[in-house]
């Protein structure tokens, strides 16, 4: 699985999600620095502490910027921290990660979330979903950033898609779709990056609005 996503702000999907908005280098093991946002994709709990969803500002002390998001993808999935691990909850929020007998850790604080632009159509989605890596499917290509998602027909009714859905599938492209070639019904115009869902009228478009 390859290690771009993530996740779009207060709508309800799977836990997995991480999500580059600040432009800090990220820390080399050893050092300590501001890491890019992480985001949590709906409320969860990692060995009792709760994680409501949302982006959270990261923090690290002597671990990689990408090794602690490889911890918090992993334990949000498993619902605990592995062992030599703890994690409490401080004031102001914060979260703490420590591994035991060391001066090794990580923090994670909830984070104020932006209010994206409206768009035109009125189908934007709620807050943004965040691409961790420059990526692309297929021809697509997808610089690392801020992305708004707007779906074409918002009658769920008669889409079953809405906007948490459109979320996991573009999350779930990007993971798994490399040579773009997407599941069937699905299918793509890479120069207005929108994927259909076997009609014109049904589907999402995605539009990078920053870093």
């Amino acid at each position: 699985m390859r290690k771009s996503l993530l996740f779009l702000t207060s709508l309800a999907v799977t836990a997995l999600v991480a999500a580059p908005v600040a432009s800090a280098e990220a820390p080399s093991a050893g050092a300590a620095g501001t890491c890019p946002q992480f985001r949590v994709l709906h409320n969860d709990t990692i060995s009792g502490v709760k994680f409501p969803a949302g982006p959270y500002n990261m923090v690290t002390s002597q671990l990689a910027c990408s090794q602690s998001t490889k911890y918090f993808q992993q334990w949000l999935a498993s619902g605990r921290v592995a062992s030599g691990w703890t994690v409490k909850l401080l004031s102001q929020g914060r979260r703490r990660f420590t591994k035991l007998g060391t001066k090794v850790d990580f923090q994670a604080t909830p984070a104020t979330e932006p209010t994206p632009t409206p768009s035109p159509s009125g189908h934007t989605c709620p807050g943004y979903f965040h691409v961790l890596n420059n990526d692309r499917i297929g021809s697509m290509s997808l610089p690392a950033g801020r992305y708004q998602i707007s779906l074409l027909n918002t009658d769920i009714a008669l889409t079953g898609l809405n906007c948490p859905t459109a979320s996991n599938d573009f999350a779930y492209f990007l993971n798994n779709d490399w040579s773009g070639k997407l599941p069937s019904p699905w299918y793509a115009n890479s120069s207005t990056k929108t994927f259909y869902r076997g009609s014109n009228s049904v589907g999402f478009r995605v539009k990078r609005i920053g870093s």
